[in-house]
Protein backbone atom coordinates (compact mmCIF):
# COMPACT_ATOMS: atom_id res chain seq x y z
CA UNK A 1 0.00 0.00 0.00
CA UNK A 2 1.47 3.31 -0.70
CA UNK A 3 1.88 5.45 1.61
CA UNK A 4 -1.41 8.08 0.47
CA UNK A 5 -3.09 5.54 -1.46
CA UNK A 6 -7.09 6.39 -1.43
CA UNK A 7 -6.18 10.44 -0.99
CA UNK A 8 -7.53 12.68 -3.64
CA UNK A 9 -6.16 15.75 -4.19
CA UNK A 10 -7.13 18.97 -5.77
CA UNK A 11 -4.20 21.51 -7.05
CA UNK A 12 -5.17 24.54 -8.06
CA UNK A 13 -1.34 26.37 -7.71
CA UNK A 14 1.29 27.59 -9.80
CA UNK A 15 5.38 28.64 -9.70
CA UNK A 16 7.01 26.94 -6.79
CA UNK A 17 6.31 26.16 -3.51
CA UNK A 18 2.11 24.63 -3.83
CA UNK A 19 3.31 22.64 -6.64
CA UNK A 20 6.42 20.94 -5.04
CA UNK A 21 3.54 20.33 -2.54
CA UNK A 22 1.70 18.52 -4.72
CA UNK A 23 4.55 16.82 -6.48
CA UNK A 24 5.57 14.96 -2.98
CA UNK A 25 1.68 14.09 -2.44
CA UNK A 26 1.45 12.16 -6.02
CA UNK A 27 4.76 10.59 -5.32
CA UNK A 28 3.45 8.99 -2.29
CA UNK A 29 0.34 7.73 -4.19
CA UNK A 30 -2.48 10.35 -3.81
CA UNK A 31 -4.41 10.96 -6.77
CA UNK A 32 -3.30 14.73 -8.19
CA UNK A 33 -5.64 16.56 -10.18
CA UNK A 34 -4.05 19.87 -11.41
CA UNK A 35 -6.93 22.43 -12.82
CA UNK A 36 -5.04 24.21 -15.34
CA UNK A 37 -6.72 27.48 -17.13
CA UNK A 38 -7.09 26.27 -20.50
CA UNK A 39 -3.97 28.39 -22.11
CA UNK A 40 -2.40 25.76 -18.96
CA UNK A 41 -0.15 26.97 -15.73
CA UNK A 42 2.04 30.07 -16.39
CA UNK A 43 5.07 28.29 -15.84
CA UNK A 44 4.93 26.13 -18.99
CA UNK A 45 6.24 28.89 -20.68
CA UNK A 46 8.56 30.47 -18.08
CA UNK A 47 12.14 31.19 -19.96
CA UNK A 48 14.16 28.17 -20.27
CA UNK A 49 17.25 26.43 -21.90
CA UNK A 50 14.81 23.79 -23.12
CA UNK A 51 13.28 24.15 -25.61
CA UNK A 52 9.96 22.97 -25.30
CA UNK A 53 8.15 23.49 -21.88
CA UNK A 54 10.11 25.16 -18.79
CA UNK A 55 12.48 22.70 -16.70
CA UNK A 56 10.56 24.15 -13.56
CA UNK A 57 7.62 23.07 -14.71
CA UNK A 58 8.40 19.64 -15.95
CA UNK A 59 10.57 19.31 -12.90
CA UNK A 60 7.85 20.56 -10.44
CA UNK A 61 4.77 18.79 -12.13
CA UNK A 62 5.34 15.03 -12.45
CA UNK A 63 3.28 12.30 -10.72
CA UNK A 64 -0.16 14.31 -11.36
CA UNK A 65 -2.82 14.31 -13.95
CA UNK A 66 -3.90 17.60 -15.81
CA UNK A 67 -7.38 18.98 -16.27
CA UNK A 68 -7.65 21.68 -18.25
CA UNK A 69 -10.58 24.35 -17.05
CA UNK A 70 -11.94 27.56 -17.29
CA UNK A 71 -12.58 28.53 -14.30
CA UNK A 72 -14.25 32.28 -15.32
CA UNK A 73 -17.17 30.33 -16.93
CA UNK A 74 -19.86 28.91 -14.54
CA UNK A 75 -19.77 25.07 -15.81
CA UNK A 76 -16.17 25.02 -15.37
CA UNK A 77 -16.63 26.21 -11.52
CA UNK A 78 -19.33 23.84 -11.17
CA UNK A 79 -17.17 21.18 -12.35
CA UNK A 80 -14.33 22.37 -9.72
CA UNK A 81 -16.49 21.95 -7.13
CA UNK A 82 -18.26 18.83 -7.59
CA UNK A 83 -14.29 17.95 -7.59
CA UNK A 84 -13.63 19.12 -4.34
CA UNK A 85 -16.85 17.42 -2.89
CA UNK A 86 -15.25 14.34 -3.68
CA UNK A 87 -11.45 15.28 -2.50
CA UNK A 88 -9.53 14.79 1.08
CA UNK A 89 -7.06 17.77 -0.14
CA UNK A 90 -7.99 21.08 -2.36
CA UNK A 91 -4.45 23.05 -2.60
CA UNK A 92 -4.68 26.78 -3.53
CA UNK A 93 -2.14 29.16 -4.46
CA UNK A 94 -3.29 32.71 -4.96
CA UNK A 95 -3.49 35.84 -2.87
CA UNK A 96 -6.07 35.37 -0.23
CA UNK A 97 -9.55 36.24 -1.31
CA UNK A 98 -9.13 35.32 -4.95
CA UNK A 99 -10.45 31.99 -5.19
CA UNK A 100 -13.38 32.93 -3.32
CA UNK A 101 -14.60 34.82 -6.44
CA UNK A 102 -14.85 31.90 -8.09
CA UNK A 103 -16.47 30.03 -5.73
CA UNK A 104 -13.91 28.00 -3.73
CA UNK A 105 -12.86 29.45 -0.63
CA UNK A 106 -12.65 27.44 2.25
CA UNK A 107 -15.93 28.08 3.55
CA UNK A 108 -18.13 27.26 0.80
CA UNK A 109 -16.00 23.95 0.36
CA UNK A 110 -15.46 23.01 3.41
CA UNK A 111 -19.68 24.07 3.66
CA UNK A 112 -20.19 21.04 1.35
CA UNK A 113 -17.41 18.79 2.56
CA UNK A 114 -16.28 19.32 6.44
CA UNK A 115 -13.51 16.40 5.80
CA UNK A 116 -12.20 18.71 3.17
CA UNK A 117 -8.49 20.05 4.26
CA UNK A 118 -8.29 22.89 2.41
CA UNK A 119 -4.30 24.45 2.41
CA UNK A 120 -3.86 28.22 1.52
CA UNK A 121 0.39 28.95 -0.26
CA UNK A 122 0.37 32.55 -0.45
CA UNK A 123 3.38 34.95 -0.02
CA UNK A 124 2.62 36.86 3.49
CA UNK A 125 -0.67 34.60 4.83
CA UNK A 126 -4.06 34.84 4.96
CA UNK A 127 -4.14 37.74 7.87
CA UNK A 128 -2.30 40.89 8.30
CA UNK A 129 -1.53 44.10 6.66
CA UNK A 130 0.26 42.27 3.95
CA UNK A 131 -1.95 39.81 3.23
CA UNK A 132 -2.91 40.74 -0.37
CA UNK A 133 0.43 42.14 -1.60
CA UNK A 134 1.80 39.94 -4.23
CA UNK A 135 5.16 38.33 -3.64
CA UNK A 136 7.37 36.00 -4.77
CA UNK A 137 10.26 34.08 -3.40
CA UNK A 138 12.92 37.21 -4.00
CA UNK A 139 10.57 39.61 -2.57
CA UNK A 140 10.10 37.33 0.65
CA UNK A 141 13.96 36.60 0.89
CA UNK A 142 14.52 40.58 0.64
CA UNK A 143 11.45 41.33 3.10
CA UNK A 144 12.44 38.23 6.02
CA UNK A 145 16.33 40.41 5.78
CA UNK A 146 17.91 36.70 3.99
CA UNK A 147 20.32 38.97 1.07
CA UNK A 148 21.34 41.11 3.70
CA UNK A 149 23.02 37.90 5.56
CA UNK A 150 24.19 36.30 2.52
CA UNK A 151 26.66 38.87 1.75
CA UNK A 152 29.68 38.13 4.01
CA UNK A 153 29.92 41.96 5.14
CA UNK A 154 29.78 43.15 1.45
CA UNK A 155 26.51 44.18 -0.48
CA UNK A 156 23.83 41.89 0.31
CA UNK A 157 23.05 38.98 -2.11
CA UNK A 158 19.89 36.88 -3.31
CA UNK A 159 20.45 32.93 -2.62
CA UNK A 160 19.47 31.68 -6.13
CA UNK A 161 17.11 28.71 -6.70
CA UNK A 162 13.69 29.39 -5.24
CA UNK A 163 14.52 28.04 -1.83
CA UNK A 164 11.74 29.80 0.12
CA UNK A 165 9.72 28.52 -2.24
CA UNK A 166 10.63 24.89 -2.06
CA UNK A 167 11.44 25.28 2.33
CA UNK A 168 7.29 26.71 2.57
CA UNK A 169 6.21 23.60 0.00
CA UNK A 170 7.85 21.37 2.49
CA UNK A 171 6.68 22.79 5.21
CA UNK A 172 2.48 22.73 3.61
CA UNK A 173 3.02 19.09 2.72
CA UNK A 174 4.16 18.35 6.85
CA UNK A 175 1.16 20.22 7.39
CA UNK A 176 -1.24 18.27 5.51
CA UNK A 177 -0.33 15.11 6.45
CA UNK A 178 -0.65 16.85 10.37
CA UNK A 179 -4.15 17.66 9.20
CA UNK A 180 -4.93 14.57 7.83
CA UNK A 181 -3.78 12.93 10.94
CA UNK A 182 -6.12 14.98 12.71
CA UNK A 183 -9.07 13.86 10.15
CA UNK A 184 -8.35 10.17 11.67
CA UNK A 185 -9.33 10.83 15.04
CA UNK A 186 -11.98 13.71 14.82
CA UNK A 187 -13.74 13.40 11.05
CA UNK A 188 -13.18 16.84 10.53
CA UNK A 189 -11.40 18.73 8.04
CA UNK A 190 -9.18 22.11 8.62
CA UNK A 191 -7.80 25.26 7.27
CA UNK A 192 -4.44 25.06 6.59
CA UNK A 193 -2.55 28.33 5.92
CA UNK A 194 1.13 28.13 4.90
CA UNK A 195 3.06 31.44 3.39
CA UNK A 196 6.71 32.22 2.04
CA UNK A 197 7.47 34.67 4.82
CA UNK A 198 6.61 31.92 7.18
CA UNK A 199 8.56 29.92 5.54
CA UNK A 200 11.53 32.33 4.97
CA UNK A 201 10.99 32.65 9.14
CA UNK A 202 11.64 29.32 9.85
CA UNK A 203 15.06 29.14 7.73
CA UNK A 204 16.56 31.13 9.86
CA UNK A 205 15.09 29.98 13.55
CA UNK A 206 18.68 29.73 14.64
CA UNK A 207 19.79 33.44 13.65
CA UNK A 208 16.46 34.96 14.98
CA UNK A 209 16.89 34.31 18.64
CA UNK A 210 17.08 37.76 20.52
CA UNK A 211 17.65 37.84 24.35
CA UNK A 212 15.55 41.28 24.92
CA UNK A 213 16.05 40.73 28.31
CA UNK A 214 19.54 40.86 28.13
CA UNK A 215 20.77 42.80 24.80
CA UNK A 216 19.77 45.27 22.50
CA UNK A 217 18.84 44.66 19.04
CA UNK A 218 21.46 45.88 17.12
CA UNK A 219 23.37 43.00 18.17
CA UNK A 220 21.32 40.66 16.77
CA UNK A 221 23.43 39.19 13.62
CA UNK A 222 24.44 36.00 12.46
CA UNK A 223 28.11 35.60 13.53
CA UNK A 224 28.22 32.61 10.96
CA UNK A 225 27.49 33.81 7.94
CA UNK A 226 31.24 35.10 7.47
CA UNK A 227 33.41 32.83 8.74
CA UNK A 228 36.93 30.62 8.23
CA UNK A 229 34.30 28.28 6.32
CA UNK A 230 33.76 29.27 3.09
CA UNK A 231 34.25 28.03 -0.57
CA UNK A 232 38.31 28.82 -1.30
CA UNK A 233 39.59 29.04 -5.26
CA UNK A 234 41.95 26.26 -5.85
CA UNK A 235 44.18 25.38 -9.23
CA UNK A 236 41.03 24.39 -11.16
CA UNK A 237 38.08 25.75 -10.06
CA UNK A 238 36.52 26.05 -6.10
CA UNK A 239 35.66 23.58 -3.21
CA UNK A 240 34.26 24.29 0.15
CA UNK A 241 36.48 23.75 3.36
CA UNK A 242 34.97 23.17 6.63
CA UNK A 243 38.18 23.76 8.90
CA UNK A 244 36.95 26.66 11.79
CA UNK A 245 35.44 24.15 14.62
CA UNK A 246 37.41 22.49 17.17
CA UNK A 247 39.10 18.73 15.44
CA UNK A 248 38.81 20.33 11.45
CA UNK A 249 40.93 23.30 12.54
CA UNK A 250 43.77 21.50 13.98
CA UNK A 251 43.88 18.52 11.60
CA UNK A 252 42.96 21.75 8.41
CA UNK A 253 46.48 23.47 9.60
CA UNK A 254 48.53 20.30 9.33
CA UNK A 255 47.04 19.44 6.09
CA UNK A 256 47.65 22.77 4.58
CA UNK A 257 51.25 22.82 6.57
CA UNK A 258 50.69 26.42 7.97
CA UNK A 259 51.84 25.40 11.71
CA UNK A 260 50.92 29.26 12.70
CA UNK A 261 47.37 28.59 12.84
CA UNK A 262 48.38 26.38 15.95
CA UNK A 263 51.09 28.87 17.29
CA UNK A 264 48.31 32.05 18.08
CA UNK A 265 47.06 31.44 21.48
CA UNK A 266 43.61 33.34 20.62
CA UNK A 267 43.06 30.89 17.83
CA UNK A 268 43.24 27.77 20.25
CA UNK A 269 39.36 28.84 20.54
CA UNK A 270 36.15 28.77 17.72
CA UNK A 271 35.37 32.37 18.54
CA UNK A 272 39.03 33.18 18.68
CA UNK A 273 39.31 32.19 15.37
CA UNK A 274 36.46 34.22 13.77
CA UNK A 275 37.71 37.09 15.13
CA UNK A 276 40.93 36.62 13.47
CA UNK A 277 39.72 35.75 9.88
CA UNK A 278 40.03 38.40 8.24
CA UNK A 279 43.64 36.98 8.94
CA UNK A 280 43.48 33.79 8.42
CA UNK A 281 41.71 33.35 5.48
CA UNK A 282 44.18 35.08 2.94
CA UNK A 283 46.83 32.39 4.93
CA UNK A 284 44.71 29.45 3.94
CA UNK A 285 43.52 30.90 0.32
CA UNK A 286 46.90 31.03 -0.36
CA UNK A 287 47.93 27.60 0.12
CA UNK A 288 44.86 26.17 -1.68
CA UNK A 289 45.66 28.29 -5.35
CA UNK A 290 48.73 25.62 -5.32
CA UNK A 291 46.65 21.85 -6.19
CA UNK A 292 43.34 21.09 -7.47
CA UNK A 293 40.41 20.63 -6.08
CA UNK A 294 40.67 16.46 -5.91
CA UNK A 295 43.74 16.54 -4.69
CA UNK A 296 42.13 18.93 -1.65
CA UNK A 297 39.33 16.89 -1.80
CA UNK A 298 41.36 13.48 -1.10
CA UNK A 299 43.63 14.81 1.56
CA UNK A 300 41.00 16.77 3.76
CA UNK A 301 38.49 14.13 3.63
CA UNK A 302 41.03 11.31 4.04
CA UNK A 303 41.29 13.02 7.14
CA UNK A 304 37.79 13.66 8.59
CA UNK A 305 37.71 16.71 7.76
CA UNK A 306 34.31 17.91 5.10
CA UNK A 307 35.60 19.37 1.80
CA UNK A 308 34.08 18.95 -1.41
CA UNK A 309 34.34 20.43 -4.87
CA UNK A 310 32.01 22.75 -6.37
CA UNK A 311 29.93 21.17 -9.15
CA UNK A 312 26.79 21.71 -11.33
CA UNK A 313 23.84 20.45 -10.95
CA UNK A 314 24.59 18.52 -14.11
CA UNK A 315 27.24 16.97 -12.23
CA UNK A 316 24.62 14.94 -10.14
CA UNK A 317 23.28 12.87 -12.90
CA UNK A 318 26.40 10.51 -12.73
CA UNK A 319 27.48 10.77 -8.91
CA UNK A 320 27.48 7.60 -7.11
CA UNK A 321 25.76 8.65 -4.06
CA UNK A 322 22.90 10.18 -6.10
CA UNK A 323 22.15 6.59 -7.71
CA UNK A 324 22.92 4.49 -4.92
CA UNK A 325 20.49 6.55 -2.82
CA UNK A 326 17.67 6.88 -5.49
CA UNK A 327 17.81 10.46 -5.55
CA UNK A 328 17.29 10.50 -9.36
CA UNK A 329 14.65 9.21 -11.24
CA UNK A 330 13.31 9.21 -14.85
CA UNK A 331 9.79 9.65 -16.32
CA UNK A 332 8.81 8.84 -20.10
CA UNK A 333 6.67 11.83 -21.61
CA UNK A 334 4.27 12.04 -24.60
CA UNK A 335 6.44 14.57 -26.47
CA UNK A 336 9.65 14.90 -25.11
CA UNK A 337 11.04 10.57 -24.36
CA UNK A 338 13.15 10.21 -21.44
CA UNK A 339 12.82 13.25 -19.02
CA UNK A 340 15.70 12.69 -16.08
CA UNK A 341 14.21 13.90 -13.10
CA UNK A 342 14.76 14.70 -9.16
CA UNK A 343 13.91 11.42 -7.36
CA UNK A 344 12.37 10.66 -4.11
CA UNK A 345 13.95 12.55 -1.46
CA UNK A 346 13.11 10.68 1.87
CA UNK A 347 12.86 7.17 1.71
CA UNK A 348 10.37 4.88 3.57
CA UNK A 349 10.80 0.85 4.33
CA UNK A 350 7.47 -0.24 4.13
CA UNK A 351 5.37 2.64 1.85
CA UNK A 352 7.83 3.94 -0.60
CA UNK A 353 6.94 6.92 -2.84
CA UNK A 354 7.93 6.90 -6.53
CA UNK A 355 7.61 8.56 -9.10
CA UNK A 356 3.56 7.91 -10.35
CA UNK A 357 3.57 9.43 -13.62
CA UNK A 358 5.55 11.62 -15.93
CA UNK A 359 4.60 15.30 -16.06
CA UNK A 360 1.36 15.75 -17.62
CA UNK A 361 0.28 17.69 -21.42
CA UNK A 362 -1.91 20.42 -20.92
CA UNK A 363 -5.20 18.88 -20.77
CA UNK A 364 -3.92 15.58 -20.86
CA UNK A 365 -6.55 13.48 -18.40
CA UNK A 366 -9.11 16.16 -19.03
CA UNK A 367 -11.44 13.55 -20.47
CA UNK A 368 -10.47 10.75 -18.09
CA UNK A 369 -11.19 13.15 -14.58
CA UNK A 370 -14.62 14.52 -16.09
CA UNK A 371 -15.86 10.60 -16.84
CA UNK A 372 -14.68 9.64 -13.28
CA UNK A 373 -17.16 12.18 -12.16
CA UNK A 374 -19.90 11.09 -14.01
CA UNK A 375 -19.99 13.54 -16.81
CA UNK A 376 -21.05 11.39 -20.20
CA UNK A 377 -19.04 11.14 -23.37
CA UNK A 378 -21.63 13.98 -25.19
CA UNK A 379 -21.88 15.89 -21.56
CA UNK A 380 -17.57 16.21 -22.31
CA UNK A 381 -18.20 17.35 -25.62
CA UNK A 382 -20.40 20.13 -24.81
CA UNK A 383 -17.97 21.33 -22.58
CA UNK A 384 -15.26 21.38 -24.92
CA UNK A 385 -17.70 22.92 -27.47
CA UNK A 386 -18.22 25.45 -25.09
CA UNK A 387 -14.45 26.16 -24.49
CA UNK A 388 -14.93 25.11 -21.07
CA UNK A 389 -12.47 22.21 -20.98
CA UNK A 390 -9.53 21.67 -23.28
Amino acid sequence: MDGLEGIRVLDLTHYVAGPFCTLMMGDAGADVVKLEPPEGDRVRNFPSSFAGESRLFLGLNRSKRSLAINLRAEQGREVAKKLAAQADVFVEGYRPGAVEKFGLGADALMGENPRLIYLSVSAYGQGGPLRERRGIDPIIQTTAGIPAEQGGGGAPELVQGSFVDYMTGALAYGAVMMALYARERTGEGQRVDASLLGGATAMQFGRLMWASDKEPVSEVEDALNDRIARVYEVSDGHIYLYMDVDGFWEKSSEILDLPELLEEEAWRTFRGRHDARATIIPLVQEVLRTAPAEEWVRRFEGEGVPCARVRKPTDLYEDPQMKAMGYLAQAEHPEYGVLQLGGIPVKFDKTPSSVRRPPPVLGQHTDEVLAELGLSVEEIAGLRREDVVR
